[in-house]
């Protein structure tokens, strides 16, 4: 079924851009990245009132009516030409190899951010329907964007099954959309050049994802943003780039700059900065402005940068209302800031208009030096990925005809500026929001900033497809378009092979996710999504927990750590798992029994059991002191002393101040 729904979706966004191509008399190239963002930006608007099923429905229905329409027309030979294009066929082809190599493969989630949202969200909006704040289970950031998972359930409408596979063909097929709009100056004459730059294009998530030399490699095996937030970025200037400064070209960058803002909160800012540096470009676009020019910038940017607020903040009182979670409010559990408070005490801080803090000085020298010594690419920090950008875009400026050689140069220093302000912008998260021991160390640097040098990239490549195609210096360009890839290569042979990677990635790493999902649908039939389940899991590090909280049609609940449970002198907090240690085992200078261990006896757990009031436990590698100690006293006896080959569900069930164990159906399903 999965094959069959990817097919499908391939079919109908093909069938998108080519009614929409024969029909306005269009690029179908610049067509496929805003015909997916647009089909996720109408779904998700469904889901919003809480009809998300009926929103897909509709799409198909729409979809088929299209088909109808051109054969009924007579059309349908004259689309199919339309699709003919190297851009197109570069992105059915490219999606067609990684379906085919998806369904051989079957990967699978493995990555900590993949089960705190990406991943988690894809699996519960397709089973229930719905999106995933409004959605039951186990999901540890629920206000994230929902631009992904929605997409990737229209990659898996029909049929009642989740295929994780799939998330990963549906990603990649948008990264192929994206490359598409890069390549669209280049038409149907210029076949060579649209491979070599294409191809370049492929390459560019490994040289800015710096792929481990020795190690694996997640590049197209990922269900997280990043990458795709910098390509739609990059893509959606180059789709501006391409169509002339046209009003068709302006609505096709607005619905993507719209989709964009539902890919990561961030994607707000790179939306705004695009709208900017495309409403800069087009006043300017004669050489000096006019007032009538002003007068259509001001309306074309209204119309691009209006959306995109308006979509985020439907998005930020959809969360509210249905999760009671404040999009509003940045920070961590040491300290809560409204937007606007973090930005005036950074700025304040930063000017020197009072005193910064030890830490906000600390923070603000390292990020100062960050665009010199942190990498972003396999050529290192961001002043030399910058340097490349620069040189392909001082390329194209040579080669593009004299009243288009400002265009480059303008571009480029616009998005410089906004790099700058990007920067400041998570110096101040770093400042205010992270954990402080993440912050002095600018915690997943490269991951934030990366994508925007990404998305500047392909700009610059956007524009070398359009100096190729209608430049003054043919040799020069061509020279440009065989020399990057070839440099990419040579780069990523020395600096960022993988052993492995999306190719081959080895089955090895699943392995204990594959033990986890079988032992999880042992108890699944037993199980509710609104069910709230403690999990016994002995040693366990984190790991098994994430693995468990998205195999389990439940709600996986935290447990607590440190000594002792509602008592005066107890010194407890949340945590997510809990390994539980008799307090006899844990006295002063005696070595911790198991990592993150919490210090707990019976009537501890008794009294945080009656607090929480979970419905289950969920017994996957029990001990002597549980079993022999804790079971008994409530009232559950003969459980083993150690892990064996299936999982033990045991219903929690409180009567007053009492709380009693018992077993469902031997914890097996039978």
């Amino acid at each position: 079924m999965a094959v069959l729904n990817g097919l499908l979706a391939l079919a109908a966004i093909l069938v998108f851009c080519g009614f929409l191509a024969r029909r306005f008399d269009l690029d179908a190239a610049l067509l496929v990245l805003p015909v997916m963002g647009g089909i996720a930006l109408w779904i998700w608007l469904w889901g919003i009132f809480g009809f998300l099923w009926l929103g897909g429905a509709l799409v198909w229905a729409l979809a088929a009516l299209s088909l109808g329409w051109l054969i009924y027309k007579k059309e349908l030979a004259e689309a199919a030409k339309k699709l003919l294009v190297p851009g197109v066929l570069f992105f059915a082809g490219t999606s067609l190899f990684f379906l085919g190599l998806f369904c051989i493969t079957k990967p699978m989630f493995i990555s900590w951010d993949e089960f705190t949202f990406w991943g988690t969200a894809c699996r519960l909006t397709k089973l229930q329907n719905v999106l995933h704040p409004a959605a039951e289970g186990m999901l540890l950031a629920r206000g994230y964007n929902p631009g992904l998972p929605v997409l990737a359930y229209f990659f898996q409408f029909f049929g009642s099954g989740f295929s994780e596979w799939s998330v990963y063909f549906a990603l990649d097929s948008l990264f192929a959309a994206a490359l598409a709009a890069v390549a669209a100056a280049l038409g149907k004459k210029n076949w060579p050049a649209s491979v070599l730059l294409l191809c370049t294009g492929l390459l560019v998530p490994f040289f800015f994802a710096q792929p481990a030399l020795g190690g694996v490699s997640n590049v197209y095996v990922t269900a997280m943003g990043d990458l795709f937030l910098g390509s739609v970025f990059g893509a959606s200037l180059c789709i501006y780039l391409h169509s002339g400064g046209k009003t068709p070209g302006f609505v096709l960058t607005g619905v993507s700059l719209c989709f964009l803002t539902l890919i990561k909160d961030m994607g707000l800012a790179y939306a705004l900065i695009a709208a900017g540096t495309i409403c800069l470009d087009h006043l300017f676009a004669a050489g000096k402005p006019t007032l009538r020019r002003f007068g259509k910038t001001v309306a074309a940017g209204l119309g691009l940068a209006v959306p995109v607020p308006v979509v985020y903040l439907l998005w930020s009182r959809y969360v509210a209302s249905v999760s009671g979670l404040d999009k509003g409010t940045l920070g961590n559990w040491e300290k809560q800031l409204s937007p606007v408070d973090m930005v005036v005490t950074g700025t304040r801080q930063l000017l020197g208009l009072e005193e910064p803090t030890e830490r906000v000085a600390a923070v603000r020298d390292r990020m100062l030096a960050s665009p010199f010594n942190i990498p972003v690419c396999l050529l290192g920090a961001g002043v030399l990925a910058l340097a490349l950008i620069f040189a392909v875009m001082g390329v194209s400026a040579l080669c593009l005809p004299k009243g288009e050689k400002h265009q480059p140069i303008l571009m480029a220093a616009v998005l410089t500026l906004g790099l700058l302000a990007f920067l400041v912008f998570h110096f101040f998260l770093y400042a205010f929001m992270f954990a402080e021991q993440e912050a002095l160390v600018l915690k997943d640097y490269s991951r934030y900033i990366g994508p925007y040098y990404l998305g500047f990239f392909l700009l610059a490549l956007g524009f070398l497809s359009k100096s190729r195609e209608e430049g003054n210096l043919p040799r020069l360009s061509r020279l440009v378009l065989l020399g990057l890839p070839l440099a990419f290569g040579a780069l990523i042979a020395l600096r960022g092979t993988p052993a492995a990677g999306f190719l081959d990635y080895p089955r090895s790493l699943y392995s204990e996710r594959e033990e986890i999902d079988r032992r999880a649908q042992q108890v699944n039939p037993e199980l509710s999504w609104g069910d709230k389940v403690l999990l016994i899991k002995q040693g366990e590090r984190g790991t098994g927990w994430n693995y468990y909280g998205y195999a389990l049609n439940a709600t996986l609940s935290g447990g607590f750590g440190g000594f002792g449970y509602g008592h005066p002198d107890d010194y407890t907090w949340p945590t997510t798992h809990m390994n539980i240690v008799s307090p006899d085992a844990a006295g002063e200078d005696v070595p911790e029994v198991y990592p993150y261990q919490t210090v707990c006896d019976v009537e501890d757990l008794k009294l945080f059991l009656l607090d929480k009031r979970y419905d289950y436990l969920l017994v996957d590698t029990p001990d002597e002191y549980f079993s022999k100690e804790l079971a008994p006293a409530f009232g559950l006896e003969g459980l083993p002393l150690e892990r064996t080959d299936r999982d033990y569900l045991v219903k929690i069930e409180y009567t007053g101040d009492s709380v009693g164990w018992s077993l469902v159906n031997g914890g097996d399903g039978r």
